[in-house]
């Protein structure tokens, strides 16, 4: 996976969709937990709206302008099994695939995952 992409390929297609919808289901897990836990509140009622709208946008923001990339660009999609057996090329120097995807999954899971936890800290003592 040394190649980098062409000026007229589309961004992204290095990794395979997994990584990208890993990413996006930590991403709503944390708000799903946070309406859970925090949603019975009224004053937070506005403020998990608010982030949920925030989400939102930026969700369609990058859909947007993916399938609006994707009408004007090559995309080539990278397989699951070539990504764990190859390496990729990062600023620090090359990675395994299952370390990429890691790297990339690492933060929003752990704030996912920390979402819960003060979620339930949350629920039970309060």
């Amino acid at each position: 996976m040394s190649d980098h992409p062409k000026p007229d390929e589309l961004p992204g297609g290095e990794l395979p969709r997994v990584v990208y919808e890993t990413v996006l289901a930590a991403f709503v897990w944390m708000l799903l937990a946070a309406w859970i836990a925090f949603g019975t509140a009224r004053e937070a009622d506005f403020t998990l709206a608010f982030a949920s709208l925030l989400f939102f946008i930026f969700f369609a923001i990058l859909a947007f302008l993916s399938v609006t990339a994707r009408h004007h660009m090559a995309a080539s999609e990278e397989t699951l099994s070539r990504f764990l057996a190859a390496d990729v090329d990062t600023a620090t120097g090359p990675l395994s695939g299952r370390a990429a995807w890691v790297e990339i999954a690492v933060i929003p899971v752990a704030l996912a995952l920390a979402a819960t936890l003060i979620g339930m800290v949350y629920m039970l003592t309060g």
